[in-house]
């Protein structure tokens, strides 16, 4: 698939099927998150966690208080953590780097997935899903990114960005 393709396939999803991402797909996503690039090469400031665990995704779900399913019922999460050694100024422009790698993958994967920031905010570093995922001390999450078989994945998202453009010549 060409490259402008896989950016007009790029949107984001909030609804998925009950089918699985295959392990292969998975393992497509996580190589395409490894090409991403980390501010001063540090890649020990950061932990990619993938959670396929339903009562996991599900107590995200009830954990979250504003309502609904903040993972829209997405089979696979990933989850972009920074650990003891993510420098404070980069991580979070890193973690959308590697987010955005995610997003376009999945795209050419034919998968929806959806960029997801609300429920960390809102839950917390104590979240009840953190302490259940047994994650290493210092090891928190950033972003995520929810991806599974969306109805419309393979629709090209309207072309809606009209970003003004300043030409400094």
């Amino acid at each position: 698939m060409e490259f402008d393709e896989v950016l007009a396939l790029r949107k984001s999803v909030r609804r998925y099927t009950k089918e699985i991402v295959s392990q292969e797909d998975e393992k497509a996503i996580l190589d395409a998150a490894m090409a991403s690039s980390v501010g001063k090469h540090n890649d020990g400031g950061y932990n990619l966690v993938v959670v396929r665990d339903r009562e996991i995704l599900d107590l995200i779900a009830k954990e979250e208080t504003g309502g609904g399913d903040p993972l829209f019922g997405a089979p696979l999460l990933f989850l972009i953590c920074r650990t003891k050694e993510a420098v404070d100024y980069l991580m979070r422009y890193d973690a959308g780097i590697i987010a955005e790698h995610i997003h376009l993958k999945a795209a050419e994967l034919g998968l929806g997935s959806v960029i997801l920031f609300g429920f960390i905010r809102h839950l917390g570093e104590n979240a009840e899903y953190i302490k259940k995922m047994n994650l290493p001390e210092g090891v928190y999450p950033l972003l995520g990114v929810a991806v599974g078989h969306g109805p419309g994945s393979a629709v090209k998202r309207k072309d809606d960005r009209h970003f003004r453009v300043l030409h400094v010549e």
